[in-house]
């Protein structure tokens, strides 16, 4: 029993105070320990905190709607050949997300996230709060993290290696739900196109639903900040009302209420006013409206399944497609729901399942609207058998009117299936075109200064080298003028096969230009990036294309290079241009080499 005691004392401290381990084996940590402290009076100093005691809890946490700041507490030990990590937390939704660490000669240093901080005075340019970790090897180190939010005190804190987070290819939630958004918005312009056929409200209703909910997706997950707009606290809750509120009109109308119930169409019509008005006192921050918003919507979703599954017993609608995306849609919102408010665990389940959910009830109901929308050709269909019966009894009067519904109804199928391609081929199109040059299958520019930007980040904070190639094919235009566009896109295929196939797989290349190209290479000296470009320059010199005149088109390439120089370079576009100027350097000097800057 002695011995248990000594063994029971002596390991409680280390277990209270152990830290998270950080190995060369891992890239990402999202399953560890933190600890967390409530300031309900918004009172204490960092100083002060340090002598607070903390509790622990998982790194994957929910508080619910909570008043006042909440403290976290992270210890790391480093036991990799590494010191650059980074902290990211999933949520946006906090209106202040401070970081802590203290140095031996600054003393505490913070740094701010959260909606209130712009991205551009954050210390990393991501929507959600993320922060650089600066650990030296073999020691150990711990920060704090001050937070509020008048949303849930929801979140998960996950550390990554420098590398990994910065990762050009590193897929990331935020990602997901901006490809959601823009089906979600592909469905809305299909549905306009349906709305201008038929001229029905129930789609304008569908396509309000649809459009708020992307509005719903972009705050949920903070994308919206990507275009300079300001942090919006109250954002989240309320056009989550106006969400619901388009989906009470389209579901009064959809079980056409008006026509069959007109008692349970008026209290649809009050439950519509409601959350048109919560949603004002959201967006006005009137205390304790998200409460009765979360109350008044849980009864009006009872009363909606409910009411659904009695119209499907009583099969005056075909409510399958209507019921199914219900059964699908509720579980999955009511765990986010819960799990925001608290009163189940926040995992990956509960918190992401609604997207699945939601999905399938977005693809449900946009298959009844096309239905509903087919239902039209099947009234024109009945209207063709009623008119042959009418010319059996009257013989050829009729004749000419039947064929002439017929070529309409042919009209407008073609019609339809025309403007179906031509939303299938918009949408395959903005997908290649958000990240690929479609002639060079390079990547685009757009894409390019994305990554680069982030990429010299990482190179200023760590100052690791980060080269920057400017490409110009020779006398291009003489090439197009005297053999034609074809062999001139020809040439910018070729080139960009020898460019592609002669970098390394952590180099990004993009067509800058009509026959521009440039080149981002990362973690390379002045002599390895002398040896690529002249690798290139010498595969873009062998290219050959033959003309229809069995002409042999030769090309030539000039190539300027500058390199990251920590005390000078403020940003990627000032290296940019110093390899520009190289490049018009190599044009002068008659062409086809390659010019380094100083």
């Amino acid at each position: 029993m002695f011995i248990r005691f000594l063994l029971l004392i002596t390991l409680v401290p280390i277990l209270a105070f152990s830290a998270t381990s950080l190995s060369d084996s891992q890239n990402k940590y999202d399953k560890f320990t933190i600890s967390y402290l409530y300031d309900t009076e918004q009172h204490l100093s960092i100083d002060e905190i340090t002598t607070q005691e903390f509790h622990d809890v998982s790194n994957q946490f929910s508080f619910g709607y909570r008043k006042g700041d909440i403290w976290f507490k992270i210890s790391l030990t480093n036991r990799s050949q590494s010191n650059s990590y980074v902290l990211y937390f999933t949520e946006p939704l906090w209106e202040t997300f401070d970081f802590y660490e203290k140095s031996d000669k600054e003393g505490w240093k913070v740094y701010h996230a959260g909606l209130l901080t712009s991205l551009e005075n954050r210390q990393i340019n991501d929507v959600n709060p993320a922060f650089y970790l600066d650990i030296p090897q073999g020691e150990s180190k711990t920060f704090y993290i001050k937070g509020n939010s008048a949303s849930s005190q929801v979140g998960e804190f996950q550390i990554y290696s420098d590398h990994e987070f910065f990762r050009p290819t590193r897929f990331n939630i935020t990602q997901l739900y901006i490809i959601y958004s823009i089906v979600v918005l592909m469905f809305a312009l299909f549905n306009i196109y349906l709305y201008i056929a038929r001229r029905e409200a129930i789609y304008a209703y569908y396509i309000a639903y649809l459009l708020v909910f992307s509005i719903w997706l972009s705050i949920l997950s903070g994308y919206y900040l990507l275009f300079g707009l300001p942090g919006w606290n109250n954002g989240l809750h309320a056009f989550g009302t106006y969400w619901i509120l388009f989906l009470t009109l389209f579901s009064g109308a959809f079980l056409q209420l008006k026509e069959h119930m007109p008692r349970m169409y008026n209290i649809f019509n009050g439950f519509a006013l409601t959350f048109f008005l919560l949603g004002l006192a959201i967006t006005f921050s009137v205390p304790y409206t998200p409460l009765m918003f979360n109350i008044i919507s849980s009864v009006f979703f009872a009363i909606l399944l409910i009411l659904t599954v009695n119209i499907w017993r009583q099969k005056y609608l075909k409510m399958q497609y209507y019921l199914i995306a219900l059964m699908i849609y509720m579980p999955t919102m009511g765990m986010m729901t819960l799990a925001f408010n608290n009163l189940i665990e926040n995992n990956d389940l509960t918190r992401y399942s609604f997207l699945f959910g939601s999905f399938m009830e977005v693809l449900f109901f946009n298959s009844l609207m096309v239905s509903r929308y087919n239902s039209m050709f099947t009234d024109k269909i009945q209207m063709q058998k009623e008119l042959i019966e009418e010319k059996e009894k009257y013989g050829k009067v009729l004749e000419d009117e039947i064929n002439s519904r017929t070529n309409d109804l042919q009209t407008t199928n073609k019609h339809l299936l025309q403007r179906t391609k031509e939303l299938e081929s918009t949408k395959e199109k903005l997908t290649q075109q958000a990240a690929t040059d479609s002639l060079s299958s390079l990547y685009n520019r757009r894409y390019f200064s994305y990554v680069a930007s982030r990429s010299f980040d990482g190179a200023l904070r760590y100052k690791k080298d980060l080269s920057i190639m400017m490409l110009d094919l020779d006398d291009f235009k003489y090439i197009n003028d005297t053999y034609g566009h074809t062999i001139g896109d020809e040439i910018i295929i070729q080139a960009a096969k020898v460019i592609q196939e002669s970098i390394r797989s952590s180099d990004i290349a993009a067509r800058y230009g009509g026959e521009e190209f440039i080149i981002l290479a990362p973690q390379i000296d002045s002599e390895e990036a002398l040896i690529l470009a002249n690798r290139i320059r010498e595969g873009i010199e062998s290219i050959t294309v033959n003309t229809d005149k069995n002409d042999k088109v030769r090309v030539t390439v000039s190539i300027g290079i500058a390199h990251f120089q920590a005390q000078n370079d403020t940003s990627i576009e000032s290296i940019i241009k110093r390899a520009d100027k190289a490049l018009y350097r190599a044009k002068a000097n008659n062409k086809n080499q390659v010019i380094e800057t100083d």
